[in-house]
């Protein structure tokens, strides 16, 4: 089973619950929050095991070059100008890595495949007995799509078939692309106006991938939830479980001790989520047979 807990906003607390989720189930813990990983920060863990991700760019030989402008008429970035010569130099900041230009050029061998390393994988066993993998893209890059894309890769690879997986803020093309192939999205949220609208936009990308999703209030009784419930009820979603603030919950985000470990009443909301998803599975699995 595929889980992904995202929440549209950051700070609405999704990794805490995604790691508490993963200490209690044992399902690979998948950080895709490429540009700030942090769930091996909750879990003092080390990052180890890595693999170099890499992104192409062109390398143009000029003595094959026919000048004809090809590549940078396909290079939609924009990182390919044509010199006072005609020959084509490239703006490396500007280049994503598509290879429309090498596919346009019209003679072999005139751009030849280059690469750089914009990030890093990693994949290892936590103290806490299941598999952590997570991405991390280099600073100063912008190629987040790319990172994430091998870290999910290598979680499908590596991490079995139970994963959680914890996906960047917002709403764009990264976050989509995490929820992409999921059983269950779990939509964390606060009851904030900010927090609804966020949610919206969530609901909306799940509701297009046609994925099943629960909703979770985080900080519940801080606020008005109504708008929160009007939400659920438009998108045919689940209010499935309520977080209260709790300054308990607070410390172990900071002493790095995940709270469902606890005995704490305050650790009682995340053994009751992971006893809903093992519903959910044995649901699933008793519709199969």
């Amino acid at each position: 089973m595929v889980i992904s807990v995202t929440g549209g906003k950051g700070g609405t607390g999704k990794s805490t619950i995604s790691v508490n989720l993963a200490v209690l189930l044992k399902f690979t813990l998948v950080d895709l929050d490429v540009e700030t990983p942090n769930a091996h920060i909750l879990l003092r863990e080390n990052l180890r095991n890595r693999e170099e991700v890499y992104s192409f760019y062109p390398v143009f030989c000029w003595e094959s070059c026919l000048k004809c402008g090809a590549c940078a008429n396909a290079c939609n970035d924009n990182a390919i100008l044509m010199n006072a010569e005609g020959y084509p130099f490239l703006i490396e900041s500007l280049c994503s890595g598509c290879t429309a230009c090498k596919l346009a050029c019209p003679e072999k061998g005139a751009i030849k495949e280059g690469a750089r390393v914009i990030g890093f994988t990693y994949s290892f066993e936590t103290k806490y007995g299941f598999r952590l993998i997570t991405g991390e893209l280099l600073e100063g890059e912008e190629k987040t799509f790319k990172v994430l894309l091998q870290a999910k890769k290598r979680a499908l690879k590596e991490g079995g078939e139970n994963l959680i997986i914890d996906t960047a803020a917002g709403s764009g093309n990264s976050v989509f692309k995490a929820l992409e192939g999921s059983d269950l999205v779990i939509a964390v949220t606060e009851p904030t106006p900010f927090g609804a609208s966020d949610l919206e936009r969530i609901l909306r990308i799940t509701d297009h991938l046609s994925i099943k999703t629960w909703i979770v209030i985080n900080r519940s009784g801080t606020g008005d939830e109504r708008e929160i419930e009007k939400l659920a009820d438009m998108f045919n979603a689940k209010v499935i479980e309520r977080i209260p603030y709790s300054t308990q919950i607070v410390e172990s985000y900071f002493s790095g001790v995940p709270i469902s470990l606890s005995d704490s009443p305050d650790a009682l909301p995340f053994k009751r989520l992971c006893k809903r998803i093992l519903e959910e599975m044995n649901a699933d699995n008793n519709s199969k047979r």
